[in-house]
C-alpha cells in the first residue's frame, strides 16, 4: 500500500464481553503488536514520533461476543512486516484484561475502511466548502487545557502538522491562513464525556460545515480538500489512538 489506509480487525470471544474502556483497548492492541512484531512495537513507542503513525478506535455495538477495532495506518512501510506475519499466522490473539479473543477477520471494505495513495491526494480539486462528521468525541489542546470545540484553526492546523509528519511531500502552508480565511458556518454538535480508564475526557460529536471566505487563496482551497480527505485516516485532535477524534468526510463543493 502506498498511502494511508484503514481496516477493521474483528475478534471473537468465547464469552460475552463487558464494554472495555479506551485505555484497556489500546493496551490490548499494543500487547498484540508486541507479540507479533517486537520491532514495530518498539517503533510505535519511540519518543521520536511527535504524532503516532496510527489511530485506533473501538467500533460499536459494544459488548457481546464480537469486538471490532478500527485501525488506520499513516506509515504503511512500518506495518508491512506485521501484516506478513499476520497472514502467515492467520492473525494474532488479543488479550483484553484476563480474556483472550481470537482473530476472526480483517475487514477491508465498509464505511470505516479504505485507502488513498499519497499522489491521489494532490489530484483532489480545490474546494470552498467541506462537511465533516465527528463520530467519536473530539478535543484539542490549547495551552494546558482541552478545548472540545470545532474551531477551524485547531482542526486544520492539527491535520496539517500530521500530514507533514506522515507524507514525503509536505504542505508548505502557514497554519494562520485557516484563521484568516476559513469559517465555521454550520454545526450540529453536542459534548460527550468519556472515561478512558485514566481520566474523564470531554469532546464534541456531530456534523460541522466549514467554508472559505471569498478572498481565500487557491492553495488554501487545495489544502482544505486534501486535509479533509486525510482526516478520515489521521483522526482529529487528541487521543486518536484511544478512539477519540474519529472523522468522516461527508461532502464538499
Amino acid at each position: 500500500m502506498n498511502g494511508p489506509y484503514a481496516v477493521v480487525l474483528r475478534y471473537r470471544a468465547r464469552q460475552p464481553l463487558s464494554a472495555p474502556v479506551p485505555e484497556a483497548v489500546h493496551a490490548a492492541f499494543l500487547g498484540m503488536v508486541r507479540r507479533a512484531d517486537p520491532a514495530l512495537a518498539a517503533t510505535l513507542h519511540s519518543p521520536q514520533h511527535r504524532f503516532r503513525p496510527y489511530t485506533l478506535a473501538l467500533l460499536g455495538p459494544r459488548g457481546g461476543l464480537e469486538l471490532r477495532l478500527r485501525l488506520s495506518v499513516l506509515a504503511p512501510d512500518l506495518f508491512r512486516e506485521f501484516w506478513k506475519r499476520w497472514e502467515r499466522r492467520g492473525g494474532f490473539a488479543l488479550r483484553l484484561g484476563r480474556t483472550w479473543l481470537s482473530p476472526a477477520a480483517v475487514q477491508k471494505s465498509g464505511p470505516w475502511c479504505g485507502e488513498i495513495p499519497w499522489p491521489r491526494f494532490w489530484e483532489l480539486p480545490p474546494v470552498r466548502r467541506v462537511c465533516l462528521a465527528f463520530a467519536t468525541p473530539t478535543t484539542f489542546r490549547q495551552g494546558d487545557v482541552d478545548l472540545p470545540l470545532p474551531l477551524p484553526k485547531l482542526l486544520f492546523a492539527g491535520l496539517l502538522a500530521k500530514w507533514n509528519a506522515a507524507s514525503s511531500r509536505p504542505l508548505s502552508l502557514d497554519p494562520e491562513l485557516f484563521s484568516r480565511f476559513l469559517a465555521l458556518t454550520e454545526g450540529r454538535v453536542r459534548i460527550q464525556s468519556v472515561w478512558d480508564g485514566r481520566a474523564t475526557i470531554r469532546g464534541f460529536v456531530g456534523v460541522v460545515e466549514f467554508r472559505l471566505k471569498r478572498d481565500a487563496p487557491k492553495e488554501v482551497g487545495q489544502a482544505l480538500a486534501l486535509l479533509s480527505a486525510f482526516a478520515f485516516f489521521a483522526g482529529a485532535g487528541r487521543h486518536t489512538t484511544h478512539g477519540f477524534g474519529l472523522v468522516r468526510f461527508l461532502h464538499a463543493s
